[in-house]
């Protein structure tokens, strides 16, 4: 994989922006979410390339699982695919797409990406992990690899031709978080992920059980009536 990159970057030293990996995450008030994972090439480096068809690779991961959907994505510099999953539970640790995504490293001591503390008024989710982007390969690179792979980061800031992003939408404004960028009105919290680097995320946010908290005053009321009556009827009775 590094050999094709490092290719189409050799080729492109004056691109910025030119690899988007996106992954946005839409958590519900019920505790499920729809994940959406999109792996973008710009135009003009898809022009550059040799390949028929380079997002084969990324395909090829998605095909024996039926839960996602894969379509392709474009935007007016960008295009690529996108793949698309429902999570009936957003603290399952299988809320990537892809099987392999190996880059979310769960910091919560149950080993969850987000926990919950569950209660009778509010759960409590919580978000604590790392995004490992130091590059790794599966299979060992050549000696030329190697050099084509360090003449190449020499030269680039590899910040500036990887876009990596996370984005979490929660259903109610962040209790805290250590994200990059927020929309609190719209409860949309960004982070900015920097290659070859360990990169913290870390997010609180708080549902209240509203039906519950509603049957409580409601009995405490009945309860204090009661008990009101039961004051009134005995004085009465003196």
């Amino acid at each position: 994989m590094w050999k094709k990159i490092c290719l189409l970057l050799c080729a492109t030293l004056l691109l910025t922006g030119c690899v988007k990996i996106e992954t946005d995450v839409t958590i519900h008030k019920d505790g499920s979410a729809l994940v959406k994972e999109r792996f973008l090439l710009s135009k003009q480096l898809l022009a550059m390339s040799q390949e028929q068809d380079p997002f084969a690779e990324a395909l090829e991961k998605y095909k024996d699982d039926a839960s996602v959907q894969v379509k392709e994505y474009s935007t007016e510099d960008m295009k690529g695919i996108e793949a698309t999953k429902n999570i009936e539970d957003i603290t399952s640790d299988k809320w990537n797409t892809s099987a392999d995504s190996k880059n979310l490293v769960a910091k919560n001591p149950d080993g969850k990406f987000i926990s919950v503390k569950k209660g009778f008024f509010k759960d409590v989710y919580i978000l604590d992990a790392q995004v490992d982007t130091i590059p790794k390969e599966d299979n060992p690179m050549s000696a030329q690899e190697k050099q084509m792979q360090a003449a190449v980061m020499s030269g680039l800031n590899a910040n500036e031709i990887f876009s990596f992003s996370y984005i979490i939408r929660t259903p109610v404004k962040a209790d805290s978080h250590n994200a990059t960028e927020a929309d609190e009105s719209n409860f949309v919290y960004t982070w900015k992920i920097k290659f070859n680097a360990i990169n913290e995320m870390k997010l609180q946010f708080t549902v209240y059980k509203t039906v519950n908290i509603v049957f409580s005053l409601f009995a405490v009321i009945i309860i204090l009536l009661i008990t009101a009556n039961a004051v009134n009827t005995k004085k009465e009775e003196t």
